[in-house]
Order: structure tokens, then C-alpha cells, then sequence
């Protein structure tokens, strides 16, 4: 079984798990001194560990072996309008934290619905997935910013709209570049016109007319191919 731990890094030998995961570890699986555990920290490092005290609250354990996972210098980096459900943004997080990836910012659009988000559940959702994949790296989730903000950053990449336009089809993207995916309402021909003139190109994710965060999960999917 993994567990997290981001306060847990090579420096360590010995490292107490949290409450939280000391439960889960001791009390839930039923883990006892001498069994063997993984800590993952969600910076790459990975820690093979023996249970030297299998307290339920104060679980500790003795590192006996220490993994580096190198990062992938391409970063698949999707820049979403927060859906109007929380359930569909937690579902595409978990759900492209599985798939691999890397970076998520949120935007507010001019047909944004939902402005916020539950930042400590999205990071346990992203967290809990993370484990699941037995992924190294816990993707950066960044706060919401305004879309003008975002292209002054990330001046290149793709974007996904339901406007007549000339579009690329996904499965012919040959560069891992920032995705940007609209608002249930779909961007504004203003933030379109904005996107394309600092070097964003249309891309034909689907046939279909797809949700926010259903377009989101399939650029992912499009992107990790490149990886």
C-alpha cells in the first residue's frame, strides 16, 4: 500500500505518518511493526519502509530504501473553466491524474458559471488518485486567473471551441503545448479572436459537442500520447 507523506523527503531515515494515514495504515489495513510500506511524497521520491511503531495515530517508520523518479520535461498543462458542478471537476482531476497530467490552471472566462473551488478536497481528490496510479509526481493545481491573465503567461498552445473555424484535428497534434478548454457556455469570440492572435491553434477534439470537463480529459488523453 502507498501512502503520502510531502513533508518526507531523502533527507529522512526515520518519518512519522500523519493521523490521517496512520489510521488508514494501522487501523484500516491492519499494518504491524515489521510489515513493509511505500511513502511517496509527490515531489518524485519514493521510500520503501519497515514499520518500527504501529501506533494508529503516530504511525513511524524506519526508511530503508529511497527511489528518485526523474519529471518528464515536457508538461501536459491544461487551463480549464472551472465547471459549474464541482463533482465534474473533481471527477476530470482524479481522472487525468490517473492518465498523467501535470499542471492544471483554472480560468475565468466571460461565460464562466463557477468562479471557486474546494482547494484542500480537489488536492485530496488529486492526492488519493495520484496513489491509485502509482504516479510520482503530484500534478501543481493552480488558482483561478483571468484568461487574459493566462494567455500573458502561456502566450502558445491549443485551444478546444465549438465555433465554425479552421481546426486541426487532436490526433494530429505533434507538440505538447497548453490546452485550454471553455466554460459550459463556450468561450467568447472575443477571447477565440484573443487566443489565436498570440499563437493558440483551434483544435477538433470530437464530432460531438463535449462537456467542459469531458473536452478537458480528452486532450489529456491526446497529449500523454506525445509523452
Amino acid at each position: 500500500m502507498i501512502f503520502y507523506a510531502k513533508e518526507c523527503t531523502s533527507g529522512h531515515d526515520l518519518y512519522t505518518l500523519s493521523e490521517t494515514e496512520s489510521k488508514h495504515c494501522v487501523r484500516v489495513l491492519r499494518n504491524k511493526i515489521g510489515d513493509e510500506i511505500e511513502i511517496i511524497n509527490g515531489l518524485g521520491e519514493q521510500f520503501i519502509c519497515k514499520i518500527i511503531d504501529d501506533h494508529h495515530k503516530r504511525c513511524e517508520v524506519q526508511i530503508v530504501k529511497k527511489i528518485v523518479h526523474s519529471h518528464s520535461e515536457q508538461m501536459l498543462h491544461i487551463a480549464m473553466a472551472i465547471p459549474k458542478s464541482s463533482d465534474r471537476l473533481e471527477w476530470f482531476m482524479e481522472k487525468a491524474t490517473e492518465v498523467g497530467i501535470n499542471k492544471l490552471s483554472l480560468i475565468n472566462c466571460e461565460h464562466s458559471e463557477r468562479k471557486s473551488f474546494n482547494e484542500k478536497r480537489l488536492e485530496k481528490i488529486t492526492i488519493s488518485a495520484l496513489k491509485q496510479s502509482k504516479r510520482f509526481h503530484l500534478p501543481i493545481i493552480e488558482a483561478p486567473t483571468t484568461f487574459e491573465s493566462f494567455l500573458e503567461k502561456h502566450p502558445k498552445g491549443y485551444i478546444g471551441h465549438c465555433k465554425l473555424d479552421e481546426k486541426i484535428r487532436a490526433n494530429t497534434i505533434k507538440e505538447v503545448l497548453p490546452f485550454l478548454i471553455g466554460p459550459e457556455g463556450d468561450f467568447s469570440n472575443e477571447e477565440i479572436r484573443l487566443a489565436k492572435d498570440s499563437g493558440y491553434i483551434s483544435v477538433q477534439l470530437s464530432q460531438n459537442r463535449l462537456r467542459t470537463e469531458t473536452a478537458a480529459l480528452s486532450a489529456v488523453f491526446y497529449l500523454s500520447d506525445l509523452l
